[in-house]
């Protein structure tokens, strides 16, 4: 199944038809709905194997076209893709969902809304059922899109219908803890975790000056291939390159850094919210949050990339970067610790409306404990930044450091650098440094998805977010001419 077909089904499901038709009942003698009738009783019956689905979903969408939007032929519709728990059709299910809840629900047939309601919970029903095969096929970008659809159909119930708005928040939490799990399981079998960092006492573990970790050279990395067809595609691109930095040099901030531009670039809008700032997000699992927190009394490398994928699955759980801070600092990765907090901030500034936003069910994206962390870290580096250097003689230290000690001792400057800088203009060369010291060292792969962010970027700064400084100090200048030449009148 493809996106094109996904494109047809939605153009049939949507055609155009009079008011009559869209709110007709079904005419319960059409030869296509007799059939679809019958061949419903055979699900997970005996006669499953006899089951032609196409034939099922072609009259269905045909009678969409040009004779009814009753509700009962999408329950029947959706079934066909529910029942088989394929991720892509799942996916697809939920999608015709949305479309037809937001242009039928409260004109289509049945009129009474119990029946409906009925109806609707029957395809809530299968949504769950199939979370546990879903999650253990779809890909991240799946994911997103399956979770987006559930928050969208959140929302629409939420004034109209709240016990459906509340079933899909569950479902939604459901779906992300599954998810979780899943993650987790596979991490235990697939990630080799070093025994000496498990026995290690906290204090023990060492800090990128003691024992840099060097990042591989091109030919010992995974291939990497640049998919930059949709916003989706690119950000797992992101995500892939970043947990390869994260993997190979887990002492340096620049994947961790990444990580989070992955999570949040394309993010340009609030969430949906009500007058209160409540979202139809669902909140990431009290149970989980609390695991995470009670191991942090002796974090692991482990713990730290567990709590990392959960913020790759939820976006906008702010409190989660100051627990991967947290877990990150005891190991003695204070830098990343500086990296992560510098991330967040900035993404707060972008959005500074996040600040009152709250989860489904009334947990705030982002706490007081959160914010009282990132504002003490912000006062320090505001004193450290006057005494940073110039951008030009900062460019050629880090280029002597790469030259006399090579990659890993000239990423640590740069991440240190942008760690202190307050100017996006700096901070854009700072990580195009990063990218040509990539390219020097003979790793494309990395080097060319630097290489593409920064360009994305680059056609998005307006003058005033490029030199935020030169803006203030014309507006400054501007302000005194006009007072001088009220003055003078």
């Amino acid at each position: 199944m493809t996106t094109k077909t996904l494109s047809t089904w939605r153009e049939q499901l949507l055609a155009s038809l009079d008011e009559a038709k869209i709110s007709s009942q079904l005419d319960e003698n059409s030869a296509d709905w007799e059939y679809i009738e019958s061949e419903m009783i055979k699900f997970g019956s005996l006669s499953h194997s006899t089951l032609d689905i196409d034939d099922i979903q072609r009259r269905a969408l045909q009678l969409f076209a040009t004779q009814t939007k009753d509700f009962r032929l999408l329950v029947h519709f959706l079934r066909t893709l529910q029942h088989a728990a394929i991720a892509e059709e799942l996916v697809i299910a939920a999608t015709v969902a949305s479309a037809y809840m937001q242009h039928y629900w409260d004109i289509s047939y049945p009129s009474n809304p119990r029946l409906k309601l009925r109806l609707t919970q029957q395809i809530l029903k299968r949504f769950e059922s199939v979370k546990n095969s879903f999650c253990q096929q779809a890909t991240p970008e799946q994911r997103d899109d399956i979770l987006g659809e559930f928050a969208y159909l959140a929302q629409f119930w939420h004034t109209s219908q709240p016990s459906l708005s509340t079933q899909m928040d569950e479902l939604s939490q459901a779906y992300q803890h599954q998810a979780y799990q899943h993650i987790e399981n596979t991490q235990k079998s697939t990630i080799i975790v070093e025994e000496s960092v498990k026995k290690e006492p906290i204090n023990e573990v060492k800090t990128p000056s003691q024992a840099p970790v060097s990042v591989t050279s091109e030919a010992e990395q995974h291939h990497v291939e640049i998919n930059q067809s949709d916003d989706r595609q690119w950000k797992q691109t992101l995500l892939k390159v970043a947990s390869i930095l994260c993997e190979q040099a887990p002492n340096d901030a620049i994947g961790y850094r990444l990580r989070r531009y992955a999570i949040w670039h394309n993010i340009q809008t609030l969430p949906m919210s009500d007058k209160q700032g409540k979202t139809p997000l669902a909140a990431v699992a009290i149970d989980r949050v609390t695991d995470y927190k009670a191991q942090l009394a002796q974090p692991t490398l482990t713990l730290l990339n567990q709590i990392e994928q959960s913020l790759t699955l939820a976006p906008y759980w702010l409190d989660g970067h100051y627990i991967a801070a947290q877990a990150a600092q005891s190991l003695g990765l204070t830098h990343i610790a500086s990296a992560i907090a510098q991330e967040l901030s900035l993404f707060l500034a972008r959005l500074p409306q996040l600040n009152h936003l709250y989860f489904s069910d009334m947990t705030p994206f982002i706490s007081e404990e959160t914010r009282q962390w990132l504002n003490s870290l912000e006062s320090k580096t505001n004193n450290k930044a006057s005494s940073s250097l110039s951008l030009q003689s900062e460019q050629q230290e880090i280029m002597t450091c790469f030259e006399q000690e090579g990659l890993n001792a000239a990423l640590l400057m740069i991440d240190n650098a942008i760690s202190i800088t307050t100017e996006p203009r700096q901070r854009f060369y700072l990580q195009l440094l990063s990218a040509q010291l990539f390219e020097a060292s003979k790793m494309s792969s990395i080097a060319n998805v630097y290489f593409n962010q920064l360009y994305q970027d680059a056609l998005r700064y307006s003058l005033s977010e490029w030199e935020p400084n030169l803006l203030s100090q014309l507006a400054s200048k501007a302000e005194h001419q006009q007072n001088s030449s009220s003055h003078r009148e």
